[in-house]
């Protein structure tokens, strides 16, 4: 499956689906190891953490050399009400 994303037409690889879907089916085991931290997954393993999302996306860039995008998703340990009123 190929998405077009965002104005820059970039084409998002099936790998990345893969490696988002694989992070949601193992988010028991994420919130045990990196609760309240982003996890960047490349080839369904998790190859950096940070409390930054662009800093776990740029960890990961430069530990596999990657520029095709990455899939970055926060674990979350408790749930978050967010009013939109504040």
């Amino acid at each position: 499956m190929s998405v077009t994303a965002g104005s820059a037409s970039q084409t998002i690889p099936k790998s990345y689906w893969q490696d988002e879907q694989w992070a949601f089916d193992h988010y028991p085991e994420l919130v045990k190891r990196y609760g309240h931290r982003w996890v960047a997954v490349v080839n369904r393993r998790v190859i950096a953490t940070s409390k930054s999302s662009v800093k776990a996306e740029e960890q990961a860039r430069a530990k596999t050399g990657r520029q095709l995008p990455i899939a970055v998703v926060y674990v979350e340990t408790s749930w978050r009400i967010y009013n939109e009123n504040c």
